[in-house]
């Protein structure tokens, strides 16, 4: 009578546990097939990753609250003409890293230019096959403005989205990039001075002080141009 009783327990709990499994299973299914538009909620997931694979990210920055500083800093700079310059920055790296050649930077300084080479030599040692397609800029921002002790940093956030065909296979990305500008106004401590610093378009003396209109030794008028006082520094992934 004993072993009866344990067998029907045993079997009313197995029963429980089929009944609680079926339950779940299906609230998960409806789930999945709500939100995912499947049945399999690990497809449904898998799918989900892929859609934000390829939705536009939000680029992080707060226009409104850096431009001011800017401004005040360098009132003649042109914002939007240095997002443009960022964005065909990237653009440049982009099709560069592709092409397996440097294109050519208007403004950039050396230690960037040899940082990007070292990869293009890489894919060319490692005979990677790669293009890169569909680039659109969906939108840049202001992402962070601060000063040294010698120089000014600018970094932009830029959405970008685009296909690349790596080894035969395509994929499309969206992705945010941080491009960094320098402006350096005293050159003393900065090593590769030559390179980053700003002269007098007159007679090439060297400008140390931010915010300078006119040269301290030829007198000339100083005019803040973006391409020309700012350096591309570097371009990360964010």
């Amino acid at each position: 009578m004993t072993t009866i009783i344990i067998l029907v327990l045993i079997l009313i709990i197995l029963i429980t546990l089929i009944v609680c499994f079926l339950y779940v299973k299906n609230k998960i299914e409806n789930f999945s097939r709500k939100w995912f538009g499947t049945k399999d909620f690990f497809e449904g997931l898998n799918k989900q990753k892929e859609l934000m694979e390829e939705t536009p990210k939000t680029p992080y920055g707060i226009d409104s609250l850096i431009l001011p500083e800017i401004i005040k800093d360098f009132p003649n700079l042109n914002v939007n003409e240095m997002k443009k310059y960022a964005e065909n920055s990237i653009l440049l790296t982009l099709k560069s890293i592709q092409n397996k050649r440097l294109e050519k930077f208007s403004n950039a300084n050396v230690e960037f230019k040899n940082n990007l080479e070292n990869i293009i030599n890489e894919h060319k040692e490692n005979n990677l096959k790669l293009s890169i397609t569909n680039i659109k800029m969906h939108k840049t921002v202001i992402n962070k403005y601060d000063q040294e002790e010698s120089k000014c940093r600018l970094i932009f956030q830029t959405a970008v989205g685009y296909k690349v065909n790596k080894n035969g296979e395509t994929k499309k990305y969206e992705e945010r990039f941080n491009t960094e500008f320098i402006y350096v106004y005293n050159y003393k401590n900065i090593e590769s001075h030559e390179s980053i610093s700003l002269k007098c378009p007159s007679c090439g003396a060297p400008i140390q002080d931010l915010g300078v209109k006119t040269c301290p030794y030829c007198k000339s008028g100083i005019i803040d141009l973006a391409t020309k006082t700012w350096v591309l520094n570097n371009i990360t992934k964010a």
